[in-house]
């Protein structure tokens, strides 16, 4: 009798113990799953996952680091740290199942493609999971042609409104600084390119593409662009050919590459991070990000030339903490605000949103801003800020496209790369400002032509920021800053 009762205890107490542990799966999963996780699972769909641990590094202010190799090797040493001890169990339980997964360091997570919503239900129940998102395909910005125009014979408006052929007269082109475009790729045998490609010997169009390109779509172990948007973006940056028109702010600046988008330019969340894990630490082809980065062959300076739509199921933090710490490395983050103006409030999609992204809205040729470059203000993580940071042209930006031709087009894509190119010019000119990206920001912001714009008060407003860049008054600056 007493064992029957004890088997009757017992069972009780194991129905109870299921029943708690189910009530507190269903009690953790919405909590960890984004809203389009969630109807994935409802539908029983299969769905490309990114799996955030609940363990991530604190970098802290990085600012009393001397140079930006010092900023750099810091954040890429305590990132891969935790990312390499945290999700030892993760990892195990995946590779003993035989389930694909993709690790990543900038971002402590694991990217899961074609996960089970049993899966996706179970990994929502471990302690080390903080949240899971989708891993959606996302579009590039749009650009806007223009009909075709006679080729000018003198320094582009553009060029010449923001005053960089004054700078070149000082003798400062770029030289000395390497900065990145993170885009559809790059045609780097286009004439306006070859040349100040990092990886270029200047010999038989023999190149090294170590630590110099990164394919996060297909791998490709050289750059290319099919595309056409990298190359173009690029181009405003460094562009220089002989007997052609310059289109380049610093055109005598190394650049390398990764391409993070396909060639109709969808991207995904992953793929953007995984660019920006190269950045920080450049690793050769087939290389480990987490184990043979090199901090000392970043860039100074990246353009990033896209946008990371929320409607399109990219959560509006998925980059954040990605951005801030490519920022705590010491490499100043350009962005395009987006050409989703004319309103206020506009602004809306990663990474132009962020604080930690420097954000470039579009000018047109009589100096006023463009009809559709996006305004903020932007209101998120429970306040409001000002953006974008600063504008810069962007109608009729000429630039270089894949197989040696040139297309003049407009758009907040091509205004970004002016602000990459003025950066460069100051490092150039500056060089004890590597690394030193608090003061480029602020010096950018406090040179810029004042401009009252349509969204919001004096300066800065929403519309302009805090007016349209001066590549003279810049580089000026940074040869008195300390």
């Amino acid at each position: 009798m007493k064992t029957r009762w004890l088997l009757v205890v017992l069972s009780l107490v194991a129905l109870g113990l299921s029943l708690a542990a189910r009530a507190e799966r269903a009690r953790v999963v919405p909590t960890k799953l984004t809203p389009a996780v969630q109807t994935v699972l409802a539908q029983g769909r299969t769905a490309d996952i990114l799996v955030l641990l609940r363990d991530q590094a604190q970098l802290g202010d990085t600012q009393h680091f001397a140079t930006q190799i010092e900023r750099g090797r810091y954040a890429y040493e305590t990132l891969t740290k935790i990312a390499q001890r945290s999700p030892m169990a993760l990892r195990a339980m995946l590779d003993a199942r035989g389930i694909p997964y993709r690790a990543h360091y900038l971002v402590n997570m694991i990217a899961i493609p074609n996960a089970s919503a049993d899966l996706v239900r179970e990994l929502s129940t471990r302690e080390d999971v903080a949240r899971i998102e989708l891993n959606p395909r996302v579009k590039k910005l749009t650009l806007y042609y223009e009909p075709k125009q006679e080729q000018q014979t003198t320094v582009p408006w553009n060029l010449k409104l923001i005053n960089a052929d004054k700078v070149w007269e000082m003798g400062i082109t770029g030289k000395g600084v390497v900065v990145a475009g993170a885009d559809t790729g790059v045609d780097w045998l286009h004439p306006a390119l070859i040349n100040h490609y990092r990886g270029y010997s200047g010999e038989d169009e023999i190149a090294d593409h170590n630590y110099n390109w990164f394919d996060t779509v297909e791998g490709s172990p050289e750059p290319i662009d099919p595309g056409a948007h990298g190359t173009l973006t690029l181009g405003v940056v460094v562009g220089d050919e002989p007997e052609q028109i310059r289109t380049g702010v610093a055109f005598e600046s190394q650049w390398i590459a990764c391409r993070n988008m396909e060639p109709d330019g969808y991207g995904t969340p992953e793929r953007y991070i995984g660019c920006m894990e190269f950045f920080l630490a450049p690793f050769p082809l087939g290389g480990d990000p987490m184990t043979q980065g090199d901090p000392s062959k970043a860039p100074q300076v990246i353009n990033n030339s896209w946008g990371c739509p929320p409607q399109e199921g990219c959560e509006p933090d998925t980059l954040k903490e990605a951005v801030e710490r490519v920022r705590a490395g010491g490499i100043l983050f350009v962005a395009a605000a987006g050409n989703e103006g004319p309103t206020c409030g506009s602004v809306i999609d990663p990474p132009a949103i962020y604080e930690a992204a420097f954000t470039v809205g579009a000018t047109t040729r009589d100096d006023k801003i463009a009809p559709f470059s996006s305004r903020g203000p932007v209101t998120i993580f429970g306040k409001e800020q000002i953006e974008p940071d600063v504008s810069a042209p962007g109608v009729g930006i000429r630039g270089p496209m894949p197989g040696g031709s040139y297309l003049s087009v407009g758009g907040t894509s091509l205004a970004a790369p002016h602000v990459t190119g003025i950066a460069a010019l100051m490092l150039s000119a500056a060089p004890h400002l590597k690394g030193r990206v608090e003061v480029l920001e602020e010096l950018i912001r406090q040179t810029a032509v004042p401009k009252i714009g349509d969204c919001g008060g004096d300066r800065p407003n929403n519309s302009f920021g805090w007016g349209r860049v001066d590549a003279l008054a810049a580089v000026q600056a940074a040869l008195e800053a300390k």
